[in-house]
C-alpha cells in the first residue's frame, strides 16, 4: 500500500474538488458555492506544494569550539541559504546527531521548527550540555515540510560535515606517593634540562615542539637540516601508563571512562611537572607513545585518549606479555585496568622480576570488591608492588588511600 500512497493522495484532490462542485451544482446557494470556491482555492495551494521542489539549499554549520573538554557546553549554529524564495508554510530542520553521541548524551533537541515565509536565510541554534569524551562525526542536516495538511512530505538531505573532539575530564593529582619520591630528582632534572646547555649528548633531527633555544646551529649549517640538541637522560623522570582498554560487558562503560580519566590526569600532571610520559594503550588496537616529553608529545596524547573506545573481550593479558620486554629498567609503569586476572597478577610479577617500578590502579564503580578482587589484590601486595582501587572518590583521595580504600570497600 505504501507503493500507492502517494497516487491515492493525488487521487483525493481531484475527487474532493469534484465533490464539491457536484454538492454546489445541484444544491446552489451562495454557502454551497463559497464551500466550493474554498475548497478549490485550499487544494490549489496544496497542489502548488506538491509540485514545488524545496530548492537548492546551501546549509552551513559552526560550532563554538572543535576541541572543547568533557563538562564544557558545545553551541552549535545552522544557517540555511535558500535560492528559491517560494513561501513554504513551515520548514522542520534536524541536525543530524551521530548514534553514539546519543548513546553517550541523553536529551539532545537538535530539531526546530522554522517559518520561512519569503526569507532567504534562516538561523538556529542549539546546545548540548556538558557532551561526553569522544570523536564525532556531523554529517548531514535533514530538511522537511509538507502542505497544510500533511498529505505530501518533502524531504531533503544537506551533507555537512563537522568533526569536534571532546577530551576527557582530568583532575589535579599533587600529593601521589609515586610522584612524590620522584619529584625533588625529577625538579633537578628539570632545572639542568633548560639551563645547563653544556650537558648535550648529540644532535638529532628537529621535531616541532622542540625549544628553539635548543637547536643546533652548527650542525644545522653543517649538513643543511635543521638539528636540535639532544640533552642526557636521567632517572626517575621516565613514566609509562598502560591503559587496558578491555572490558567485560557494555555495563562497565561508565568504569572505562573513569580509566580514561585517571590516564588523562596522570598525562596532564606529568606534563605540567616536567616528567616525560610514555602512553601505551591496549584494546582492540594497540597504540605506543614513546616516553617523552613536549607539548606536541602531551596534545597527540590527548588526542588519543579522546577518541579512545573499550573493547569487549580480553586483549590486554596476552599483548602486554610482549610489551613487558620492551620496558626498561628506569622506567615508572603505572597499570591503568578495570578487570583484574591471574594473567595480569603474573605479568604483574614478570615486571617485579624485572626490576620495573610499577603501581597498580585498578579503576571500579562504588561496589564493594569481591572476594575475587581482593585474593589477587592481596598477590600483588605480596610481590611489593602498590596498588590503588580508584572508585567513588576523588582521585586524589583514591591515590593516597591506596590500600586502605580497599579495605574499606
Amino acid at each position: 500500500m505504501r507503493k500507492y500512497q502517494r497516487f491515492f493522495k493525488l487521487m483525493a484532490l481531484p475527487l474532493i474538488a469534484i465533490s464539491t462542485f457536484v454538492y454546489a451544482m445541484f444544491q446552489g446557494g451562495f454557502v454551497s458555492w463559497f464551500l466550493f470556491y474554498s475548497t478549490s482555492l485550499v487544494l490549489l495551494t496544496t497542489l502548488i506544494y506538491a509540485l514545488v521542489p524545496i530548492g537548492n539549499v546551501e546549509v552551513s554549520r559552526k560550532v563554538s569550539a572543535e576541541r572543547l573538554v568533557s563538562g564544557e557546553d558545545l553551541r552549535i549554529t545552522i544557517t540555511l541559504s535558500r535560492r528559491n524564495p517560494f513561501p513554504f508554510f513551515f520548514f522542520i530542520v534536524e541536525d543530524v546527531i551521530p548514534e553514539d553521541w546519543k548513546l553517550k548524551n541523553k536529551h539532545i533537541n537538535s530539531k526546530q521548527i522554522l517559518y520561512p515565509s519569503f526569507d532567504r536565510n534562516l538561523v538556529y541554534s542549539y546546545t548540548i550540555r556538558q557532551p561526553k569524551r569522544g570523536e564525532y562525526q556531523f554529517s548531514k542536516v535533514r530538511i522537511r515540510t509538507s502542505d497544510l495538511f500533511g498529505l505530501f512530505n518533502k524531504e531533503k538531505v544537506v551533507s555537512v560535515k563537522t568533526e569536534v573532539v571532546v577530551y576527557p575530564s582530568f583532575q589535579e593529582l599533587n600529593d601521589w606517593d609515586v610522584y612524590n619520591e620522584n619529584e625533588a630528582e625529577a625538579y633537578i632534572t628539570s632545572q639542568r634540562i633548560i639551563e645547563d646547555v653544556t650537558s648535550v649528548a648529540g644532535s638529532r633531527e628537529y621535531v616541532p615542539g622542540d625549544r628553539l633555544t635548543s637547536i643546533d646551529w652548527k650542525v644545522t649549517a653543517r649538513i643543511n637540516k635543521l638539528m636540535t640538541k639532544e640533552f642526557e637522560e636521567y632517572l626517575g623522570q621516565r613514566f609509562l601508563i598502560a591503559l587496558d582498554c578491555s572490558i567485560k560487558d557494555k555495563g562497565d562503560a561508565l568504569v572505562f571512562e573513569k580509566a580514561v580519566e585517571l590516564a588523562t590526569s596522570f598525562t596532564v600532571h606529568s606534563y605540567k611537572q616536567h616528567y616525560h610520559l610514555g602512553l601505551l594503550s591496549i584494546g582492540k588496537d594497540v597504540s605506543r607513545y614513546q616516553i617523552h616529553y613536549g607539548e606536541n608529545h602531551q596534545a597527540s596524547m590527548l588526542e588519543h585518549l579522546a577518541k579512545l573506545n573499550f573493547h569487549l573481550g580480553n586483549v590486554f593479558d596476552f599483548v602486554f606479555v610482549n610489551e613487558i620486554n620492551k620496558i626498561t629498567s628506569d622506567t615508572i609503569l603505572v597499570i591503568v585496568t578495570t578487570r583484574i586476572t591471574d594473567a595480569m597478577v603474573e605479568n604483574v610479577r614478570r615486571l617485579k622480576k624485572k626490576r620495573v617500578q610499577t603501581a597498580f590502579c585498578f579503576v571500579t564503580g562504588s561496589r564493594k570488591l569481591t572476594s575475587y578482587e581482593q585474593s589477587k589484590l592481596a598477590l600483588i601486595t605480596k610481590l611489593n608492588v602498590p596498588y590503588y582501587v580508584i572508585g567513588k572518590n576523588s582521585f586524589q583521595v583514591d591515590l593516597q588511600g591506596g590500600e586502605a580504600v580497599a579495605q574499606e570497600s
